[in-house]
């Protein structure tokens, strides 16, 4: 891994590291034998795009929870309605895998920081975001 490279913009940027988890490695495995891709970037988030990160993060762990428990309520549904037959477990674990993997497609990954990090950089983009508002207050 090489240059850092933001998630966000796509620009060579410095940034916070964004964690390696088992989604990013398997786009890494699919790139390097199906597509015979080398690209080896250090993914982050670059300071200017930190907010549309969070928001974006924050859009995926809702739609993701979102996704799961209507999964397990069709599951319910599925083996309620079937009067307990046991391979209705099996559809409704279908649903639930299905639903799961389709929270995917709106995937972003988690940064690898700290919980001092994070409230440090919470901190600055509050403090931008104030001075940010100033100024559009200032334009009107």
């Amino acid at each position: 891994m090489d240059e850092p490279r933001c998630i966000i913009c796509g620009k060579e940027k410095d940034g916070l590291e964004i964690k390696d988890d088992n989604v990013i490695k398997f786009i890494r495995l699919f790139n390097r034998k199906v597509l015979k891709k080398q690209n080896h970037y250090k993914l982050v988030v670059c300071k200017e795009c930190y907010i549309n990160y969070k928001k974006a993060r924050n859009k995926f762990v809702r739609r993701q929870i979102t996704y799961i428990a209507l999964g397990v309520i069709f599951a319910a549904m599925i083996f309620i309605s079937s009067a307990g037959n046991p391979i209705s477990l099996l559809a409704g674990a279908g649903i639930i895998i299905f639903l799961y993997l389709l929270s995917l497609l709106s995937y972003m990954p988690e940064l690898k920081i700290n919980d001092k990090e994070k409230i440090r950089v919470n901190k600055e983009n509050t403090q931008q975001n104030k001075h940010l508002r100033k100024q559009q207050g200032r334009k009107k």
